[in-house]
């Protein structure tokens, strides 16, 4: 089974709030980002995953982050596999074409944990200045 990986500088912390009587404004914005990410990524596919997220502060440079991003930041990892192979091969032959199309510019909460200051609130999977969002496809099952 295909594993993808994204990466992004966005807090797409799953807390797992709904209403606001279950946390605070805060824990449901992150959970309402991590919702989104994961509505678009099950678009095309159900996906599977162990773990809805995770966050650590790493130095971006490298990366594949856009050239505005330098240094230390936040960068939140969600994993998961879809329920079969190639559902996102693009016309070109990507196979993660499709789903950088499906998340790029998909609007987001910001001004959350985010230590960046995000030019746009979306995910941008393209920009080679302010792309916050990176899409890899991994070898191995989750």
């Amino acid at each position: 089974m295909d594993i993808i990986e994204i990466k992004t500088l966005i807090d797409i912390t799953n807390t797992g709030v709904l209403r606001l009587t279950q946390g605070t404004a805060l824990e449901l914005d992150q959970n309402r980002n991590f919702s989104t990410l994961r509505q678009c990524c099950e678009m095309r596919s159900v996906i599977f995953y162990q773990s809805p997220s995770s966050i650590e502060e790493i130095d971006v440079k490298n990366l594949g982050f856009g050239s505005s991003y330098k240094g230390t930041n936040n960068v939140w990892t969600f994993r998961f596999s879809p329920d079969r192979s190639d559902v996102y091969i693009d016309n070109d032959g990507n196979s993660i074409g499709q789903l950088i199309e499906d998340i790029h510019e998909v609007p987001v909460i910001r001004n959350l944990k985010e230590t960046i200051n995000i030019h746009k609130a979306i995910f941008d999977c393209k920009d080679s200045k302010f792309k916050n969002t990176i899409i890899k496809a991994l070898q191995g099952t989750i």
